[in-house]
C-alpha cells in the first residue's frame, strides 16, 4: 500500500493540550511496541528500507517500508503475524527477495520503539485524514530518545486536506515540521549506541559524542537525467533544497539537539541558510517553466533567512574573525553589549509559526504539483505505475520518482534549457567581476550572491553536464566564493568594531587590519574573475 502522511514534532508545551483535545473527541488509545531489524553494518538503512515487527494492541504486524515519490509518501507492505517472529519468506517472489538474499550479514534487532498512540479520523472537505498523536521512546543499546509527534495520514480524498489540517494544528499548538521517520531516528541512535564508546561510555563522553548524533543536514545532488521533464526536474531540485531547510530548521528549534554544542548550532544555522539560498537559486533556474512559489511563503522564507543572518554574523565575528585579529596582535578591549548579539534568537525564529507555516506551504505546493491527473482513469493508471515503480525501487534502494518525470514530446529538452541560463549567468558574472575592485560594496555583494547561485545551479545540473567542462568551472567558482566569503566577513567585522573606536581607540588596530585584508581579497577576487572569463560556455 501507499502511505501518505505529514509528520510534526510536538514540543513540551503542546503535549497536554493536544492530548486533552483528542480525548475530548473520543480518540482511541492504543499501545505500540516495535522492534526494527537490520544487519550490524546497516545494509537495510543504506538501502533506505525499514523492516519492523510491531505489536499493535493484541496483534502482531510485520512491515517493510521504503521511500516514495515525495517527502510525504512511503511504500508500505504489511503482514499480520501470529506472534513475535520475523518471517522473511513472506517476501518470496517480490523485489525484496533478491535484496534480502544478498545481505552480507544476518538480520538482528537494532532498536525498539515504545509508543502510546491517541488516534482518530477527521473529515475535512470530503477527505478523511487519520490523526495519530504518539508519545513514547526509541531505544537502542541502553540509550533512548523521546518520541513526541503527531501524524496526519491521508485515508481518502485530496492530499491538500492533510496540509490544511496540519497547518491548523501547527498554528494552534506551535508544532514543528520534522519529516524524519521513527526508523531514521532509531537507526541513528543505534549507530551511535553500538559503537565501542556508545552506551558503555561515561555520561560525559556520551553527552559529548551525542552532540554529533545529528549532524547538520547538508546539500545533496539531485540525479537529473536527460529525459527528465522540466517540471519533474524542478520538483527533484526544490524538494532536495526544502528538505535541507526543514531538517536544519528543526534542529535549530531544538528537536533532538539539546546536547548539541555551540559549534553544532552554528552549523545548523549555516546549513539552513545554504538551503534557503539553494531553493531561491532553484526558483531562478526554473523561472517561467514552472509555477512560481507562493509569494507570502517566499517572503517569510526571505525574512527567516535575514533573521538567521543576524545570528550568523555574530558567530562569524566571534568564532572566525576575532581569532585572526588576536593572532595578529589585537589589543584587549571591552566588547560591545549591543553587538554582536543577534536581533532574534535562531531557535525562536526556527520554532515560530510564521517560518514553520511558510515551510509547510512550500512543501504543500511541491507535493500538489506532483499529483497525477484527477480524472479516475488517469489517477488509477498512475497509481498502479507508481506502486510498481516503488516496488522495483526497493531492490536498488534508490529514491523513488513519479512515473510522470519523463518529458512529453512537445516539452523542451532539459539540458539545453538549463545550459542556456547557466551560460548567460556565467558571462554576466565574469563581466561584472572583471572590474571588481571598483564596484561599490553593495554591488560586490550582488556579485557574490550570483556566484553562489551559479554554483548551486551547476550542482543541480551536475548529472547533465560533462565532467571535463564542469570540474574546472566549479573549481574556479569555489575559489572565488571562498575569497568573497572572507571579504564579506571582514566587512561585517568592520561594522562591529568601527563604532567602538571612539571610546576604545586601540580598536583602530582592528579596523586597519580589516581594511588591509579587504583590499587584498578584492584584488585577488578580480584576478580570479578575469580567469573565469577564460572558461568556454557549457555545451548544450
Amino acid at each position: 500500500m501507499i502511505e501518505r502522511e505529514l509528520k510534526l514534532h510536538v514540543p513540551q508545551a503542546a503535549r497536554a493540550p493536544i492530548a486533552k483535545a483528542l480525548r475530548a473527541q473520543k480518540a482511541r488509545r492504543t499501545s505500540l511496541h516495535a522492534c526494527y531489524y537490520d544487519t550490524a553494518t546497516r545494509e537495510l538503512a543504506h538501502a533506505r528500507i525499514a523492516l519492523r515487527l510491531r505489536k499493535e494492541g493484541r496483534h502482531w504486524v510485520q512491515t517493510v517500508k521504503a521511500p516514495g515519490a515525495d517527502a510525504l509518501t512511503r511504500i508500505e507492505v504489511n503482514h499480520v503475524r501470529p506472534g513475535p517472529t520475523l518471517d522473511l519468506q513472506l517476501y518470496d517472489g517480490t523485489p525484496l527477495q533478491g535484496l534480502l538474499a544478498a545481505l552480507e550479514h544476518p538480520l538482528l534487532p537494532r532498536y525498539e520503539t515504545k509508543v502510546t498512540r491517541l488516534v482518530l479520523q477527521a473529515t475535512l472537505d470530503g477527505s478523511v485524514v487519520e490523526v495519530a498523536y504518539d508519545q513514547g521512546i526509541v531505544l537502542a543499546g541502553g540509550l533512548e530518545l523521546p518520541i513526541s509527534e503527531v501524524e496526519f495520514e491521508l485515508v481518502s480524498g485530496d492530499i491538500a486536506s492533510v496540509f490544511d489540517l496540519g497547518e491548523q494544528w501547527l498554528e494552534r499548538y506551535g508544532l514543528i515540521l520534522d519529516l524524519r521517520s521513527k526508523a531514521e531516528r532509531g537507526d541513528a541512535l543505534a549507530a551511535f549506541a553500538f559503537k565501542p564508546e556508545g552506551a558503555s561510555a561515561s555520561a560525559e563522553a556520551q553527552a559529548n559524542a551525542a552532540a554529533g548524533l545529528w549532524p547538520a543536514r547538508r546539500a545533496k545532488t539531485p540525479a537529473l537525467k536527460g529525459k527528465t521533464g522540466i517540471a519533474a526536474a524542478y520538483q527533484l531540485c526544490a524538494n532536495e533544497c526544502l528538505s535541507q531547510i526543514i531538517q536544519n530548521t528543526a534542529y535549530i528549534a531544538g528537536v533532538d539537539t539539546a546536547l548539541a554544542g555551540k559549534a553544532a548550532h552554528v552549523e545548523y544555522v549555516h546549513q539552513a541558510r545554504v538551503g534557503i539560498r539553494r531553493l531561491r537559486s532553484c526558483w531562478k533556474l526554473f523561472k517561467h517553466h514552472v509555477e512560481p512559489a507562493e509569494a507570502a511563503a517566499e517572503a517569510q522564507l526571505r525574512r527567516g533567512f535575514g533573521l538567521f543572518g543576524g545570528s550568523r554574523d555574530a558567530d562569524i565575528i566571534q568564532l572566525t574573525v576575532e581569532p585572526q585579529l588576536i593572532d595578529a596582535g589585537l589589543p584587549a578591549y571591552q566588547p560591545s553589549r549591543a553587538q554582536p548579539e543577534p536581533h532574534a534568537r535562531p531557535e525562536t525564529v526556527a520554532a515560530g509559526a510564521p517560518l514553520q507555516s511558510a515551510l509547510l506551504r512550500l512543501l504543500r505546493q511541491l507535493v500538489v504539483l506532483g499529483e497525477p491527473a484527477n480524472t479516475p482513469t488517469a489517477a488509477d493508471a498512475n497509481k498502479a505505475k507508481l506502486i510498481a515503480a516503488q516496488l522495483d525501487g526497493i531492490e536498488a534502494g534508490a529514491p523513488v520518482r513519479a512515473t510522470s518525470d519523463s518529458r512529453s514530446d512537445d516539452a523542451p529538452a532539459l539540458r539545453p534549457v538549463l545550459t542556456k541560463r547557466l551560460n548567460g549567468w556565467l558571462k554576466k558574472i565574469a563581466k561584472a567581476g572583471s572590474e571588481f575592485t571598483s564596484l561599490p560594496i553593495d554591488k560586490q555583494h550582488d556579485v557574490r550572491k550570483e556566484v553562489k547561485s551559479l554554483r548551486y545551479c551547476l550542482d543541480f545540473a551536475e548529472h547533465l553536464l560533462a565532467k571535463p567542462e564542469l570540474r574546472p568551472l566549479r573549481s574556479s567558482l569555489a575559489q572565488i566564493q571562498a575569497v568573497l566569503g572572507d571579504l564579506n566577513d571582514y566587512y561585517v567585522a568592520e561594522g562591529y568594531y568601527r563604532p567602538l573606536v571612539q571610546a576604545q581607540p586601540q580598536l583602530w588596530f582592528a579596523v586597519g587590519w580589516l581594511r588591509a585584508a579587504q583590499d587584498h581579497r578584492k584584488t585577488l577576487a578580480q584576478v580570479l574573475f578575469r580567469k573565469l572569463d577564460e572558461h568556454k560556455p557549457l555545451k548544450k
